[in-house]
């Protein structure tokens, strides 16, 4: 199938006006059609709603009758590659204000850890100096009260990850690794890889695990995912990623935990039609989502989500704009 148009010209409409969508659009293994599936084929703007678009339940946050809130459906900031049947003929479409006042003493909050762990009192590195023609082609998947400042990371302790490997593609790991450090540089934010683990993919994971991972936020979780287990991956779809936002104890909000799901299918794909460096953009892609990156409307970023035409590998002006602001954020002492 070739790339959905967006030429609605003769198609017939409803009684409110609205043509109806086309009846051939791609399904989902479940039979679902995304809504960024039916609004491209309407010629309508296109926003990736991600997987699970749940919308993002704080788990340190009350519910409305007292209670505290479990940290189901978080994945505020989930977004996707989209990757459409073009890349089948050679043409790849591949499917971002520190806090003032005190602090708040540390306790331990329902469902979270003990706040602090491997805080710093200054940030663990500094995102680097901009280079070139300063850019605004970049967006955040959250901002603070303002309106403007990102939500972030804290600079002042390592974000811990594990690796699933099971489904990895021959070089995946080293794939994963090289992306990691790429980010890290743009942002200055200090990675710890935490080893392999066993656990699944799940558009419910829980921040907070500690029977698996001990008294702290659960690491952000990359694996490589089959449709079965990721059902988005059965449209064209190459990798999906975000973070958890809390809202700390002091009213800030900040990302504690998160993931990131490839496909390894069509990153496999993809490197054999248009080269490696370019299926590994994917991930970087996705990891601009789990530092809190969201879609541009700039073909020339590497954060567009509708195609990478023009072969980009690595991270535009807009992107590393948009990556030194997020790695330019409070310290979060505690949560």
């Amino acid at each position: 199938m070739g790339p959905l148009g967006n030429d609605t010209t003769g198609v017939e409409t409803d009684v409110t006006g609205t043509p109806p969508p086309p009846d051939d659009l791609p399904k989902s293994r479940t039979g679902r059609i995304p809504k960024w599936v039916v609004d491209e084929a309407m010629g309508r703007p296109v926003e990736a709603p991600g997987f699970r678009s749940y919308g993002a339940p704080d788990p340190l946050k009350s519910t409305p009758d007292g209670r505290r809130g479990r940290a189901r459906r978080w994945l505020a900031g989930i977004s996707v590659i989209v990757v459409l049947a073009a890349l089948v003929v050679g043409a790849q479409r591949l499917g971002i204000n520190p806090l003032s006042g005190p602090r708040l003493a540390a306790a331990k909050p329902v469902n979270g850890p003990t706040p602090g762990l491997e805080e710093s009192s200054t940030p663990l590195g500094t995102p680097p100096p901009m280079t070139g023609a300063p850019s605004a082609s970049f967006r955040f998947e959250n901002t603070r009260a303002d309106g403007v400042a990102p939500v972030t990371w804290s600079p002042c302790r390592p974000i811990h990850y594990v690796i699933r490997e099971l489904h990895s593609p021959p070089g995946g790991r080293q794939a994963l690794l090289q992306a990691i450090a790429t980010v890290a540089a743009a942002t200055g934010l200090k990675f710890v890889d935490d080893g392999a683990t066993d656990e699944p993919p799940s558009g419910q994971r829980e921040p907070y695990q500690p029977e698996r991972y001990g008294d702290r936020w659960a690491p952000v979780l990359i694996a490589w995912a089959t449709p079965e287990e990721v059902p988005d991956f059965g449209v064209d779809i190459a990798g999906e990623a975000g973070a958890v936002r809390v809202t700390t104890p002091s009213g800030d909000s900040t990302y504690v935990s998160g993931v990131v799901y490839l496909d390894p299918a069509k990153y496999t794909q993809i490197a054999a039609r248009s080269g490696q460096a370019v299926a590994d953009s994917v991930i970087l892609h996705e990891l601009g989502h789990l530092v809190g990156l969201a879609h541009v409307n700039d073909q020339n970023q590497l954060m567009w989500p509708r195609g990478n035409l023009a072969g980009l590998t690595t991270y535009q002006a807009g992107d590393a704009a948009g990556l030194r602001s997020l790695g330019s954020g409070p310290c979060q002492s505690d949560v």
